[in-house]
């Protein structure tokens, strides 16, 4: 079981159910979050593995947290479209934090998030292009055994 991929297919899946506004958003799952700004005319939300910091909590058992990426990206032209991705952006971190998913199965002892962050537009980039992004950064801690696969 990969840990990294499987929670980032299962959060992609559970974005997707959503019914979002405005309605023209798409959801992916990706392992990068590349674009040019002509495929991003609608908003796109893009969901990337991450990483895992693993502490040991036990003498065979270990406490991972596991990171996820999502991406929320659109080609902007005016102030209000800028005003709707916030609104965006904001309503999937609601959804994330919530994590009340319906008919979609997630990794075993994999729960609400541990942690949650949001950035909008890190680093001023793409401003040039009227890009207008957030990047969110969920953590999802796991309890494992240090046992290999069979």
């Amino acid at each position: 079981m990969s840990y990294l991929r499987e929670i980032a297919d299962a959060l992609a899946d559970s974005l997707a159910t959503v019914t979002w506004t405005p309605g023209t958003t798409a959801v992916y799952r990706r392992n990068w979050a590349t674009f040019d700004v002509s495929e991003m005319a609608n908003p796109v939300i893009v969901v990337t593995p991450g990483g895992a910091e693993v502490s040991r909590v036990a003498r065979l058992t270990t406490q991972t947290d596991y990171s996820t990426t999502v991406f929320i990206g659109r080609h902007v032209e005016t102030d209000i479209e800028v005003d709707q991705m916030i609104d965006l952006a904001d309503d999937a971190l609601l959804y994330i934090r919530a994590h009340d998913w319906l008919g979609v199965n997630w990794p075993e002892g994999v729960g609400k998030p541990q942690t949650v962050s949001i950035e909008l537009n890190p680093d001023d980039a793409l401003n040039e292009r009227n890009v207008w992004r957030a990047v969110i950064e969920v953590v999802y801690r796991v309890f494992e055994q240090d046992e290999l696969p069979v």
